[in-house]
């Protein structure tokens, strides 16, 4: 066999490897300890994941600096919190989601799994600039970029494991895509204008309101 064509299987192979898709990042779990919990209460059980049966619970991670740009959230609803907490409208939702460059509570962006009043994906970015503190901002500043009714799909009272995944990129432009995936699903592509999105910074977070919730948040 001649020289080039020992080569030749050896070219395919290369262009062949190259041409597979590198493989996902692989998540890692954000624990406890790593959780700097705003209000509410998480606790951590045996099987390592984390469960909140506050009203309210809003937390974000204690990253160093190090701000992912991506979350997954985990989860399992178990019943509705014993204390039902409004939202400062007045309102009363149970959801439970994502917070994303969750630089303070008044400026960040949010990926809710709603289940009530509605059954839906909402996304909404909170901005307040020059605020920094839920004192001065309290329940301002929040535009809703995408709201995916599920339908028909699973609701979350199946009491069955779900999925929320967020993923967000930002661009020269001062605007930032975002992908958010339930259960498997793509159900949001989305680029958020730089007006809304262009100065947003910070770690990711997890908050709910009004149920009970299994879950583990990664990044």
């Amino acid at each position: 066999m001649s020289p080039r064509a020992r080569l030749l299987p050896l070219a395919a192979v290369a262009i062949a490897l190259l041409s597979v898709p590198a493989a996902a990042p692989a998540w890692t779990p954000v624990p406890q300890r790593a959780l700097d919990v705003t209000s509410g209460a998480i606790e951590t059980l045996p099987s390592g994941q984390l469960l909140t049966r506050s009203g309210e619970m809003r937390a974000v991670q204690r990253d160093q600096g190090r701000h992912a740009r991506s979350a997954r959230l985990r989860f399992r609803y178990r019943g509705p919190s014993d204390e039902t907490i409004p939202l400062g409208s007045g309102q009363v939702r149970r959801q439970v989601g994502i917070k994303l460059r969750a630089d303070d509570p008044c400026n960040l962006l949010y990926v809710m799994w709603r289940e009530f009043p509605e059954h839906a994906i909402v996304v909404s970015v909170k901005r307040n600039p020059g605020q920094s503190t839920s004192a001065q901002c309290g329940n301002r500043g929040y535009t809703d970029v995408a709201r995916v009714a599920l339908g028909t799909s699973p609701s979350v009272a199946d009491h069955a494991t779900h999925l929320l995944v967020a993923r967000t990129r930002a661009h020269p432009d001062g605007t930032m895509g975002l992908v958010v995936v339930a259960d498997g699903r793509t159900v949001v592509q989305r680029r958020i204008p730089a007006v809304l999105a262009g100065t947003l910074r910070g770690p990711i977070g997890v908050r709910s309101d009004n149920g009970v919730y299994r879950f583990s948040l990664s990044r």
